[in-house]
């Protein structure tokens, strides 16, 4: 077993946190929302059900080399 980096994605507003597993989180910035879910998709559709979140994607998000 190794170390694994943690990789998300925002969805109307909420960050999708994909963790070992996998397994999907949702968070209003770091509110915990819902259970885990078990694939992406059903966390995607979890976060659009939701009404559009407050935390704003930050400008300066994209890849750090």
């Amino acid at each position: 077993m190794g170390w694994k980096t943690p990789k998300f994605e925002y969805v109307n507003g909420y960050k999708i946190v994909e963790t070992d597993g996998p397994t999907f989180t949702v968070y209003d910035g770091a509110l915990r929302l819902g259970d885990d879910f078990p694939y992406s998709g059903e966390a995607t559709a979890f976060a659009k059900s939701l009404p559009t979140g407050d935390a704003a994607q930050p400008v300066n998000l994209g890849p750090r080399f």
